[in-house]
C-alpha cells in the first residue's frame, strides 16, 4: 500500500504543478493584456515568463502522459497482433520508451550542466536556463522510471495470468 500512496504522491505532485504553471500562465496573460490596452503599458518580460512556464507544464505533465499510457499511438498492427501476445508487446513497447526516456534525460541533463557552466540566460528577464534544462532532465528521469513501473506491472501480470490459468486446470483435474 506504501507503493501505491507513493504514486499518487507524485502523480498529485506533478499534476499540481502542472496547473499551477498554466493557471499563472493564464494570469500572466490576463494581466500583460490588460495592461497594454489600458494602460499602454505591458508587463516586461511576460511573453519568457509564459515561454518558461509553459516548458514546466508539459514537462510536469509528460511523465503522468507516459505512465498512464495515454501519449498518442498508432494501432495499425493491433488488428494483425495475436491477442496472447499482447501482454508482451506492452512489455517491450514500455522497455524501449522507458530507456528511450532515460537517455533522453540523461542528454538533458548533460546539456543542462554546460548551461550552467555557460551562465545561459534568457534575453530580458536573464533568467538561468539550466534550471529549466535540469528540470526537463528530472521530469523525463521520472517519465523513465515510471514507464518502466508499467513494464513490471505488465510483466507481473502476463505471469501471474499463467499461474491463475494452471492453478484453474489443477482445480478442474482434481474435481
Amino acid at each position: 500500500m506504501t507503493g501505491f500512496s507513493f504514486a499518487k504522491t507524485i502523480e498529485r505532485g506533478l499534476g499540481s504543478l502542472a496547473a499551477l504553471s498554466l493557471f499563472l500562465m493564464m494570469v500572466i496573460t490576463f494581466v500583460d493584456v490588460t495592461a497594454r490596452n489600458l494602460f499602454n503599458a505591458p508587463i516586461m518580460g511576460s511573453t519568457e515568463m509564459v515561454e518558461v512556464l509553459l516548458a514546466i507544464m508539459v514537462f510536469m505533465a509528460f511523465p503522468l502522459v507516459s505512465w498512464q499510457e495515454e501519449n498518442i499511438c498508432v494501432d495499425l498492427l493491433d488488428n494483425y497482433f495475436p491477442s496472447k501476445w499482447v501482454g508482451i508487446r506492452q512489455i517491450v513497447i514500455n522497455l524501449i520508451c522507458s530507456c528511450s526516456l532515460i537517455l533522453v534525460a540523461a542528454t538533458n541533463w548533460k546539456l543542462a550542466g554546460r548551461s550552467m557552466e555557460y551562465e545561459e540566460v534568457t534575453e530580458i528577464l536573464e533568467l538561468p536556463l539550466g534550471f529549466v534544462t535540469y528540470l526537463i532532465a528530472i521530469t523525463g528521469f521520472i517519465g523513465g522510471a515510471l514507464t518502466l513501473f508499467n513494464a513490471g506491472y505488465y510483466t507481473k501480470k502476463l505471469f501471474s495470468r499463467t499461474d491463475s490459468s494452471s492453478d484453474v486446470s489443477i482445480k478442474s483435474k482434481e474435481a
